[in-house]
Order: structure tokens, then C-alpha cells, then sequence
């Protein structure tokens, strides 16, 4: 039976479909600087937290004091295991004595030490010096051989790119490659599992990050989340907290809805989420908001601009902001850490302000709309009804056009605010476009903010085409036909 044990690394386990087996040989390759050798050390400084040892052999000529310098600033270090779970090894003695005397000092290793993880660096260095591809197979097949004899998992660190993989790949039982792309002017930290035998691991590229707690994998959000139902939804509605809009939706949101909020720059977007969670905070609802812009302070102060106690329900914890800097983030990173904060908060109103920062964002576009699925299916899934807010590019354009098409499928509610220029006068309109099993008001009604809230009740009365930002004045007939 196939013995899994944790590495302990946030996220890998979810890629490698459970951890690393017990007894089993593994290629963790890449380039310099991608982060093999702090990986290694982190999977090491892990295994002996857990009451086993673990072995750190390289053929490299760095010393060992030095590594363990450059790695002091790792929280994961903890010097107090050096010399008892934590061993240290150098190989270089046994490579110059050739392959035989390399193998058998590997073992000896491997019985004298007890170990349970064994991480070789430097295995480039073996290829170097073999004089056949064959012999570094067989090296490598070795290595297999002995970890599932003594019960020892065994990880090699090798500057292998994908293409050079071919000739050991088959001897070993797991594949991971790091890579660090340029993505423009950014670098992107990627890792992926390319084997692994006997668990079924998450395929494709997986962004990570190092900080002072080692490496973090964030799993591709689509590859992962998004894949539950949600709860039953009850048939009583939210409250925005604006009685006109509620009726303009057939008496409020089903729970557990999404509802994307389309609208222009200072169109009211915010406001509308802000009510939406002020709205939940005085009916007992805990709320979250993750925007990229704005302060908890911020946000409080921009709700009492219109007549909202949203403070009241930030000091009391009732809503609860994630504050995100919108600058060289990892959208997985970001999705992952909403979730701990859902699954901490239990929130059951969740306004995400904006998708647009995600859309410029995300590294890689194609993933968008699958990206978006799987979030919104997830936050459903985790018992919440959402506002999500994004912008229309363009005040006045010839068409109404979508500013993210793939989202707008995935939602089940799409409500439109937005300016226009009529008469000299800057007018607010809203409107539902859609809402999925509510019957909804058709009408175009002015939406007008105030220092005492927002009121959504008048028809805008206009001719020509206000929802793409053209607008001409309404004749008398329109006018009185209007309601």
C-alpha cells in the first residue's frame, strides 16, 4: 500500500495529489535561481519537524555553512535539528572514485543516517562526469532501487530544462520543474508536475512565491475550486439596501447568486456594494469586501459620504475588508487567500471590487474565463451571495459591449450603472440587464446619490441609446408613456 506523507509546503500537496510517497525516487529540475535548492531545504527542515530525519547530500562545492547562511532568513530553519533530524553530507569524495563507490556511499548514507528523506544536489554534476547516457540512467535507476528498499524517499535537484528530462525521467516515480518566466516586464515563479506514479496530481502550470516562510505553490484556481454546488438558496430575497433596485430584481437576490455590477468610472459601483453590505450588517449578515484600492478606513469614510453605518459594522467585525495591492500579484495567490478569509469571516455578503484589477492582472488572459467560473462557483459553494463590480472602457461607444464577455456568461445577475451626458447635465442611470429566476423591472431609472443614500425610483426619460452613453431628450409622448 502506497505510504503518502506531507511535505509540508503550502500547496504542493495539492498539486502532487496528496504529498510525496514514502520510498519513492523524485526529479525536482530547473534552471539556476528558480528555487530547487530552497525547495529542498524547506521539504528537509519539514520532514524533521515531524519527529523523522532527513538528509541534505550535494556534489556541490558550496559549503554547507554558507547555504545554511543564505537560508537563516527561512522560517522554516530551525538550527536546533542540525546534526540530530537535520544531517548534512557532502558526495564529492565518492563522485571522484566513480560510479560504484558513488552508489555505495549513497546507501550507506541513506542505513547509517536512519533517513526517511534524502536530498541530493547537484545531480547535474553526474551527467557531467558519466561517460554514457546509459550509465546515468542506470545511476539514476539505482537511486530508485535503493529508496523503495529502505523505505527512504529520495529527491534529486538537477539544472535539467524539460527537453534533457528524457534521459533519466523514466527511472524515477515524480517530475517537478521550477521555471521563472518573464511575462513582459514581470517574472512569474511557475511549477509543474510533470509525473508522478501512483497519485493522480493536478496537471499544468502552478504560480508560487518565496517569502521568509520558504515557497508557497498557489494551484491554477480552475484546476482546483469551483467544483460543488451550492447550498439550497431560500426563495426570500436580499436587500441591497435600496428599495428601488430591489424591485427593479423581483424583490431582491436569491442567495447565493452572483451578480456582476457594469458600470463606468464614478458610475456608483462601490456605493452599490457598500450598500449591499450595510444592508447584511443591519440584518445580522457577516460581510467581506476584497478590493484593491481602498483602506477599511477608506471604505468607512466613503459610506458615511452617503448616509451609511458601514464603520459600524467594520469596528464591530461584522464586515471584514481584504485589502490588496493591486501592483505584480498572483491572481491564484489572491483567490486562495480569499477563501482562508471566507472560511475564517463565514461571511454570507461578498463584494469584490474589481474584477477589472484581476483582469489586468492575470498572466495569462486565456485563463480568464474559467478563472472567473471557478471563483465564483467557489465563493457559491462557500455559502455566499456576490457583487462583484468592473468597468465599461469606453463613457460613449457605439454598442453596448461587455467589458469582460466570459464573465458576464458565468453570472447570474448583470445590473448596469452608468453616466451620460444629457443637456449639459451629467445624469446616473441604472438598469437590470439580467437576473436568472426573478421576474425584473425593464424600465431605465435614474439612479441619484446623495448624502442621504441612493435612491433608484424615476424613470430616465430620454431618447436614442442610453445604455451605450447616448442619450437625447425624451419628446412629450415618451414622457408620459414612461413608468
Amino acid at each position: 500500500m502506497l505510504h503518502v506523507w506531507a511535505s509540508g509546503v503550502d500547496g504542493l500537496d495539492r498539486v502532487l495529489g496528496g504529498g510525496l510517497a514514502a520510498g519513492r525516487a523524485y526529479l525536482i529540475a530547473g534552471e539556476p535561481g528558480t528555487g530547487k535548492t530552497t525547495l529542498g531545504n524547506q521539504l528537509v527542515f519539514n520532514h524533521a519537524a515531524t519527529g523523522q530525519t532527513a538528509v541534505f547530500a550535494s556534489f556541490l562545492t558550496e559549503t554547507y555553512d554558507s547555504m545554511l547562511t543564505n537560508m537563516r532568513g527561512f522560517t522554516f530553519l530551525d538550527s536546533s535539528l542540525i546534526g540530530t533530524r537535520v544531517k548534512f553530507y557532502s558526495l564529492m569524495s565518492g563522485f571522484a572514485e566513480g560510479l560504484e563507490v558513488m552508489l555505495s556511499t549513497i546507501r550507506g548514507i541513506i542505513r547509517d543516517s536512519g533517513a526517511t528523506l534524502l536530498i541530493i544536489d547537484g545531480a547535474t554534476v553526474i551527467q557531467d562526469s558519466l561517460p554514457t547516457s546509459f550509465e546515468l540512467r542506470r545511476f539514476t535507476q539505482h537511486i530508485q532501487i535503493y529508496s523503495a528498499l529502505l523505505g527512504c524517499t529520495t529527491i534529486l535537484l538537477t539544472t535539467h530544462t524539460r527537453d534533457e528530462l528524457r534521459s533519466i525521467g523514466a527511472h524515477v516515480d515524480g517530475i517537478i520543474l521550477l521555471t521563472n518566466e518573464r511575462i513582459e516586464s514581470l517574472h512569474s515563479r511557475v511549477i509543474e508536475v510533470l509525473k508522478v506514479r501512483g497519485l493522480l496530481q493536478i496537471s499544468g502550470a502552478h504560480e508560487f512565491s518565496m517569502s521568509s516562510t520558504g515557497i508557497t505553490v498557489h494551484p491554477r484556481l480552475e484546476s482546483i475550486a469551483g467544483q460543488h454546488l451550492p447550498p439550497e438558496a431560500a426563495a426570500i430575497g436580499l436587500g441591497t439596501g435600496i428599495p428601488g433596485l430591489d424591485a427593479m430584481l423581483g424583490g431582491g437576490l436569491i442567495p447565493y447568486s452572483s451578480t456582476l455590477l457594469i458600470g463606468t468610472p464614478g458610475a456608483g459601483k462601490t456605493l452599490l456594494g457598500l450598500s449591499f453590505l450595510t444592508e447584511g450588517g443591519d440584518r445580522g449578515e457577516r460581510g467581506l469586501i476584497a478590493g484593491f484600492h481602498e483602506s477599511a478606513q477608506e471604505i468607512a469614510a466613503t459610506a458615511s459620504r452617503i448616509g451609511l453605518d458601514l464603520r459600524r459594522h467594520i469596528d464591530s467585525g461584522m464586515v471584514h475588508v481584504m485589502w490588496t495591492s493591486p501592483t505584480e500579484l498572483s491572481v491564484d495567490e489572491w483567490a486562495w487567500r480569499l477563501f482562508a478569509m471566507i472560511d475564517i469571516h463565514r461571511p454570507q455578503r461578498v463584494f469584490i471590487d474589481s474584477l477589472s484589477d484581476i483582469q489586468r492582472l492575470i498572466s495569462r488572459p486565456q485563463r480568464l474565463s474559467a478563472y472567473v467560473a471557478a471563483l465564483v462557483n467557489e465563493l457559491r459553494a462557500r455559502g455566499t451571495t456576490i457583487f462583484i463590480a468592473t468597468e465599461i472602457d469606453s463613457y460613449v461607444d457605439q454598442e453596448l459591449i461587455m467589458p469582460i464577455p466570459a464573465a458576464w456568461a458565468t453570472m447570474d445577475n448583470g445590473i448596469l450603472v452608468r453616466q451620460i451626458e444629457l443637456n449639459a447635465r451629467l445624469n446616473r442611470l441604472i438598469t437590470v440587464l439580467k437576473a436568472r429566476q426573478a421576474a425584473t423591472d425593464p424600465v431605465i431609472r435614474e439612479f441619484i446619490i446623495t448624502d442621504q443614500g441612493i435612491d433608484v425610483s424615476r424613470p430616465f426619460l430620454a431618447s436614442g441609446g442610453p445604455l451605450t452613453g447616448r442619450a437625447e431628450q425624451a419628446n412629450d409622448d415618451e414622457a408620459g408613456s414612461a413608468t
